[in-house]
């Protein structure tokens, strides 16, 4: 019966990329995260997940961090941190620390000081804290991030629309903005760096977009093959080892279609620029969710359903 679900549930999703090779992977499901949360940032390092932050089901932001450990299956909860509580924020892993901040605080959305400008740095293994410098401009709702080890590129965060990208130099902790701009003026978009190499795409400007792009260090954006499906924002994005991986999200709708939500899981192949649809979240559509990759495996889940409800669900595949 579970095989028939899953069979079905791939064939729904087929239905709505029907020029996507597919390539279903087997989804195995963990332990649930101990509550649901949205808009988490999310981040792991050697066999451990991290979730800071995000919304939970009755709306509040929690200041603690839920830690799962993948070698035993096993969610711990931290005690609160010293960083305000915040949803859309930032997070990049670079050899010389976790650095993480920015997102919104909640409350009135026009209210300029709630978008969060603050930046830190966590070491995981003394579980330490160290505020840097704030980021330079209040446009930090869901922007995402990049780094080459020496510096981190921040770009499409959101207190209305930019171009804007700042370039954060690591050794002398101070900001600066990039002489490049993003090929789109979006919010909500995805960023991951696999086989060193960088991918940026999808995101909302007047309707969800679909286009996926390659940056490199020189300032260059390459367009590459577009994502598929009709537009999103509000994605799950991560890699492993091999592939970029691109996870629900949410079509905002155009002049033709109204909007809907997907629970697609696809599957980017840097070096072959393809994409593969790899099967369909067992927990259903789901927006604002989490993902992140342990070697070859990608883990994901938790977000919200298009009726609100947050998940606790919790998966993995392997590559």
């Amino acid at each position: 019966m579970k095989r028939l679900l899953y069979i079905l549930l791939v064939v729904a999703c087929a239905s709505c990329h029907s020029q996507v090779e597919e390539n279903p992977k087997t989804i195995h499901a963990c332990q649930e995260s101990p509550e649901g949360r949205a808009s988490g940032m999310c981040f792991a390092l050697d066999s451990t997940v991290y979730v800071v932050g995000g919304r939970t089901q009755d709306g509040t932001f929690p200041r603690t961090m839920l830690i799962y450990d993948a070698c035993q299956d096993r969610w711990t909860e931290s005690a609160p941190l010293p960083i305000a509580a915040r949803v859309k924020g930032t997070v990049c892993v670079t050899e010389q620390g976790v650095f993480m901040g920015l997102g919104w605080a909640g409350g009135a959305i026009h209210n300029d000081s709630l978008y969060l400008r603050d930046w830190w740095r966590y070491d995981p293994k003394s579980d330490t804290w160290t505020q840097l410098a704030d980021f330079p401009t209040d446009k930090t709702s869901g922007a995402v991030c990049w780094s080459n080890g020496e510096q981190i590129w921040v770009a499409s965060g959101f207190h209305e629309f930019t171009n804007d990208i700042w370039r954060y130099e690591i050794s002398s902790n101070r900001w600066l903005k990039a002489s490049e701009e993003s090929p789109e003026r979006v919010m909500a978009p995805v960023a991951a760096a696999c086989q060193g190499r960088y991918l940026y795409g999808t995101g909302f400007y007047q309707k969800s977009r679909s286009s996926w792009w390659e940056w490199t260090e020189d300032g260059r954006w390459t367009r590459r093959k577009d994502v598929p499906g009709k537009g999103r924002h509000n994605a799950a994005c991560a890699a492993t080892d091999k592939a970029v991986w691109v996870i629900g999200g949410w079509h905002y709708g155009d002049t033709l279609t109204t909007g809907f939500y997907y629970e697609d899981i696809l599957r980017y192949e840097p070096t072959t620029d393809s994409w593969t649809l790899s099967g369909s979240l067992p927990c259903g559509t789901t927006e604002n969710g989490i993902a992140a990759g342990i070697g070859n495996r990608i883990y994901f889940g938790l977000g919200e359903n298009k009726k609100g409800t947050i998940h606790k669900a919790w998966y993995y595949i392997e590559d």
